[in-house]
């Protein structure tokens, strides 16, 4: 399992439109897939792990090592590069896809990490359509139907254990800290939620709804005191998790966000 600090975000003006879906069976000669009009698709809810990606010669190149992740919620998308996290917005109309880049942080990459960040950089603005191939690979292309990037479906889901990597604490935005990775949740199939605040143990039920729905609370937690940076941080933990109303799940990385798709805090697999 990975993780990646939360540095200070860069916004990106990238838009992505992403139109038509259907099965790849239909291919040009020429070895491009043509994605199939009038597809209802659905893509909220899902998540997916890059396998290849095409490089600045035109060769397909798989995707090895540190994972590059794209997740759907009702109204937001969130993803990673080899090296850093993205996060953005997307509308759909009919069988028209729009995504909008929001936020991305600045760790630096080296070697074949770069490389793979750089296509994923470059080629994502360049998308036209996609095609999901039996529910388990995103297939992204140009407005050629040349296919720039794919993706397989993630199998990970939000019952587990995580460990947080950011959280947001109001003004200052989603922050990390050695303080922010003491904070933990595991989430059970009982509709249970439990784990640390960095001072006292809490507990909460929590509902899943729809596709990525997830309410959490009312959060009851032990009486412990402990120093007022600790306490501030268990405070801020403890609110964003009663702000939640969606989350989602990719490549070992849990993001629950708000009603208005802002990250309140955001886990690796423990």
């Amino acid at each position: 399992m990975f993780r990646r600090p939360i540095v200070t975000a860069l916004c990106l003006a990238a838009l992505l439109a992403i139109v038509a879906c259907g099965d790849d069976s239909d291919a040009s000669s020429d070895g491009t897939a043509v994605p199939l009009a009038g597809s209802d698709t659905e893509l909220a809810g899902t998540a997916w792990v890059l396998t290849e990606y095409t490089d600045s010669s035109g060769d397909t190149v798989p995707a090895v090592a540190e994972p590059a992740t794209l997740s759907f919620t009702t109204d937001a998308v969130a993803g990673s590069t080899p090296c850093n996290l993205f996060n953005g917005t997307y509308t759909v109309d009919g069988d028209t896809l729009t995504i909008s880049t929001g936020q991305m942080t600045l760790v630096g990459c080296s070697g074949d990490l770069q490389t793979r960040q750089t296509a994923l950089v470059h080629q994502l603005p360049e998308v036209a359509s996609f095609v999901i191939d039996d529910g388990d690979a995103l297939i992204l292309m140009d407005d050629a139907g040349t296919t720039l990037l794919v993706y397989e479906a993630d199998p990970t889901t939000l019952v587990g254990s995580w460990t947080a990597t950011g959280v947001n604490t109001g003004d200052a935005g989603v922050e990390s800290s050695a303080r922010i990775e003491a904070l933990t949740a595991t989430f059970a199939e009982d509709g249970t939620v439990s784990g640390s605040g960095g001072c006292n143990d809490f507990n909460a039920g929590y509902t899943v709804e729809g596709a990525d729905g997830l309410i959490i609370g009312p959060i009851a937690s032990t009486k412990k005191a402990c120093p007022d940076d600790v306490m501030a941080v268990e405070g801020a933990y403890f609110a964003a998790l009663e702000n939640v109303a969606t989350y989602a799940v990719s490549g070992g990385t849990l993001t629950l966000l708000d009603a208005d798709g802002a990250t309140q805090v955001r886990y690796t697999a423990a």
